[in-house]
């Protein structure tokens, strides 16, 4: 593999990556400290300055870094690859170094339950001597035997005082981590986690809220919207999940719970590719927006998924009048833009 020398100048740190590498997971691999948080092109923490050298700039939804930043040789490193030889990277000042706050310990593998054919849920137990505190939509490294880097999965529910953690967990083809947790994970077990990370917030200000979930993407989502609704949030929320088929309906104990506890939150389950009990024919969530809002001038949104489903969602609200930074998004970044098997985060 042709590889490339990385030379951070704000410390003088050097590594190597191969070209087909994220920058950021061969950083991190090698115990270089970089800014980062999301690792999904949604908080733009892991931007830097590209000095000397190129990059392939990968995926990213816009929100992050624009067009403009990017002809200014910045780059966000959650997403670059090299394609050159060599690089020389400046981390802007006044950013740290990044998630010093991050605890990692052993947990306790509670349940491991399905919740459709491809979606499990996973409790774990913190240590009960460690305080470990986490913002809703943040999510957690989970260290897997023979697996590299960590893999990333979203908090599915707000911060507990139990020190419990909740994970939904999708099974992907050819999946090394996934795969671990569906067939091999059992209560009982210990495994190492660090966290917490990511910067998927409920946006600040007043207006009404939409939240936009594909898939897995449900967990900050509803963690979000959740933790807002407990905490005494009086305006109105709506709650989009959308799955492929019937059977990858998930959580609808949750929904119905807090639209009886809420008078103000309401939710929308939308299959995609069958007819189902939701909707009057299959439909795409950016159809399903548009049907239902004329404009999304005043609320605020919050959308996670893949980024395929988050552009789109994001793209729609957009163009319905929704300020770009009114968006909080989780992109869970597919294999083929993370050279790894997964689709585990964010």
């Amino acid at each position: 593999m042709t590889t490339c020398e990385v030379t951070v100048i704000n410390t003088g740190e050097q590594f190597s990556v191969g070209q087909a590498e994220i920058i950021l997971d061969g950083a991190l691999a090698q115990g270089i400290r970089i800014p980062h948080q999301c690792r999904g092109a949604s908080c733009g923490t892991c931007k830097v300055r590209v000095l000397s050298g190129a990059v392939d700039h990968g995926w990213s939804l816009g929100l992050a870094i624009t067009d403009e930043e990017k002809g200014q040789g910045y780059c966000l490193l959650c997403q670059a690859r090299a394609i050159t030889p060599e690089l020389r990277i400046e981390i802007p000042s006044g950013v740290g170094a990044g998630n010093e706050q991050a605890t990692e310990m052993c947990a306790e593998v509670l349940s491991v339950v399905s919740l459709t054919p491809r979606v499990k849920r996973v409790v774990l137990a913190t240590p009960a001597d460690r305080t470990f505190v986490y913002p809703a939509g943040s999510y957690l490294e989970v260290q897997i035997p023979g697996v590299d880097p960590n893999r990333m999965y979203s908090f599915a529910s707000a911060c507990r005082n139990d020190g419990l953690l909740e994970l939904f967990v999708s099974r992907h083809t050819f999946g090394k981590a996934s795969g671990f947790i569906h067939d091999t994970l059992r209560v009982g077990d210990l495994i190492r986690v660090r966290g917490p990370f990511g910067a998927c917030r409920l946006p600040d200000g007043p207006g009404p809220v939409i939240g936009l979930a594909g898939g897995t993407g449900l967990a900050p989502v509803l963690a979000i919207l959740e933790d807002a609704l407990e905490r005494g949030a009086d305006e109105p929320m709506l709650l989009l999940h959308s799955v492929s088929q019937t059977r990858e309906v998930f959580a609808l104990d949750r929904l119905v719970g807090l639209s009886r506890r809420h008078g103000n939150f309401k939710y929308q389950i939308l299959v995609t590719d069958e007819q189902s009990p939701y909707t009057s024919h299959p439909m795409l969530a950016p159809a399903w927006i548009r049907q239902t809002f004329s404009s999304l001038a005043t609320h605020r949104a919050v959308i996670g998924g893949s980024p395929g489903f988050v552009e789109a969602c994001a793209q729609t609200c957009i163009s319905l009048g929704l300020d770009a930074a009114r968006i909080s998004t989780d992109s869970f970044v597919p294999s083929e833009r993370r050279a790894i098997d997964e689709n585990a985060h964010p």
